[in-house]
């Protein structure tokens, strides 16, 4: 569906408030991916911070994950001979902020349905202004839900075993 046929089915309020099974399966999938992920990141972090998880908990909090990524490229930055993971990292922020643009609809938007035009766009509403007395309504295709899991469960999976190397190169 183009850009231009969305808008109009958004602000024609087309859509059907209950979710299909493919709908919550989706968008749950997306959610635990990315939970993982932020965990993965944090413990990456503290492992550039050189603390242990429990003390850099303390430190890390709930830092957004693409905070956690400038911190670790601030940090990497300062030690010699680390142009080439400062260069990773960033593409890899770069590619995360991308990819958490679905997440973060279904994690601080509410979901309103689905549109009736294409079931495969899941429709939220956005605590954001739009016009002069409207809020911000926005739509999230299925497949761009699953491309973000993906994305997420493939950026873990490179983090978790970069872990690994590093946990065995220490003993």
């Amino acid at each position: 569906m183009d850009e231009m046929t969305l808008n109009s089915e958004l602000k024609a309020g087309n859509f059907k408030r209950s979710l299909n099974p493919k709908h919550r399966e989706a968008m749950l999938d997306l959610v635990l991916a990315w939970g993982t992920l932020d965990g993965a990141l944090a413990m990456l972090l503290a492992r550039v911070m050189g603390l242990p998880y429990h003390k850099a908990a303390d430190t890390i909090g709930k830092q957004s994950g693409s905070g956690k990524l400038a911190e670790m490229i601030r940090l990497i930055k300062r030690r010699d001979s680390t142009e080439e993971a400062t260069k990773l990292l960033k593409k890899h922020k770069k590619l995360y902020e991308r990819y958490s643009k679905p997440r973060n609809k279904i994690a601080h938007g509410h979901c309103v349905g689905y549109l009736s035009a294409d079931d495969s766009f899941v429709v939220f509403a956005i605590f954001e202004r739009t016009g002069e007395e409207n809020l911000a309504v926005d739509a999230v295709s299925v497949e761009e839900m699953k491309s973000a899991t993906k994305w997420g469960e493939g950026f873990k999976t490179f983090i978790i075993e970069m872990l690994d190397r590093l946990d065995s190169e220490d003993d």
